[in-house]
Formats: C-alpha cells, sequence, structure tokens
C-alpha cells in the first residue's frame, strides 16, 4: 500500500479549448490551473488524471464537451518528463460519454495508445484505463491502486458541478485536513488549499 499520494483530477484542463464555443463552457470543464509541472514541483501533485478521446483518428485530450489546444508532441513532453521523475502515478481514462463516440475504432486507439505508453514511459505508473461511456475496462492495467475522489463532479449538490473552482474554495482546506486511507486522494485545483 502506498502513502497517501495527492492527485489532480483532470489534470491537463489548465489548457486552453480548441474552438472558439468551447471558452464559454470552459469554467464547468476546468478543474486546474497550474501546469502539470507545476502541479509536480509547487503543489506536491504524484498522481495526475489524464483524459483522451480520439476525434478522426487523432488523440485529444478533453473533458465533457471541452476538447484542449494540445498536440500529441505536448503530451509526448509532459510524459517525458513525468517518467524522468521516477515517482508519478497517472491515471488514464477513454473520455467517451456516448455510445457515438465509444466506437470499436476508438477503443482500439485507446488501447493501443495504453500498450504505448506502458513501454515508452516505464518509470511512471499507470492505472485505471476505464471508458466514461459505461464505465467499463477499454485496457487492463497492472496495478491498481485505492483512490477517493473528492472533486464537484463527485458531490452530491449539482451546483458545485458546474463550478469547479467554487467546489475546490469551500472545500480543499477540510478535504486535504482530513486526508484517506485510500493510497490517493484526487482534488480540483490542487493549488487551493
Amino acid at each position: 500500500m502506498l502513502q497517501m499520494m495527492l492527485g489532480s483530477h483532470n489534470s491537463w484542463s489548465y489548457l486552453k479549448p480548441l474552438k472558439w464555443w468551447m471558452h464559454l463552457i470552459r469554467f464547468t470543464a476546468k478543474c486546474q490551473s497550474h501546469s502539470i509541472r507545476k502541479q509536480y514541483l509547487e503543489d506536491g501533485v504524484r498522481c495526475f488524471d489524464l483524459r483522451i478521446k480520439f476525434i478522426n483518428d487523432i488523440l485529444r485530450i478533453a473533458h465533457g464537451k471541452v476538447v484542449y489546444k494540445y498536440s500529441l508532441s505536448d503530451l509526448k513532453e509532459d510524459l517525458k518528463w513525468l517518467n524522468n521523475q521516477g515517482d508519478v502515478w497517472v491515471r488514464v481514462i477513454h473520455e467517451v460519454r456516448t455510445e457515438e463516440e465509444y466506437t470499436s475504432r476508438n477503443k482500439l486507439h485507446f488501447t493501443g495508445f495504453c500498450s504505448q505508453v506502458i513501454e515508452d514511459y516505464p518509470n511512471i505508473h499507470w492505472w485505471c484505463g476505464r471508458n466514461l461511456f459505461n464505465w467499463q475496462y477499454d485496457y487492463f492495467f497492472v496495478e491498481v491502486p485505492s483512490c477517493e475522489e473528492k472533486y464537484a463532479s463527485v458531490c452530491p449538490s449539482k451546483l458545485d458541478d458546474w463550478w469547479p473552482w467554487l467546489y475546490a474554495v469551500r472545500k480543499n482546506h477540510s478535504i486535504l485536513f482530513k486526508g484517506t486511507v485510500k493510497d490517493i486522494l484526487l482534488i480540483d485545483y490542487v493549488n487551493i488549499k
């Protein structure tokens, strides 16, 4: 069992949206304000939450309807840097929420991505592999840490679901104070303590 590790929910959601209209709903999808390196170096994050989907066979980082301006080569740079740290965990989730998105082709792309990152970044502990459409496993990683998720979209109040930042301001201090007996604690806005 690990000692409790701080994780950032939707770690890459600090990025800029890909399309203009996504800026209008960004406040509902943005869960972090610091870059991956800053989350690691300044906020103490050791577990990152990577949400990917494939649009026209192109890997994209996304959260709900918001897709981010970020290339595969940008992602590889972040993963290479995290791999060099040697003490990092990354949860990979297939960010598909509808039957239309959850195609066999996209599932194949996802499993290929998961297989490749394990090989390319062996110092990262990879886990999860579920999709958001039916919460089934699209890929089975060997490691299965226990995780407690305390962020806006898992709270009982639906109003907070629209405002991850507000939830973090109201709750992060007490969440972090209480901690968890699980291996990983995932929260929104890890810089708000």
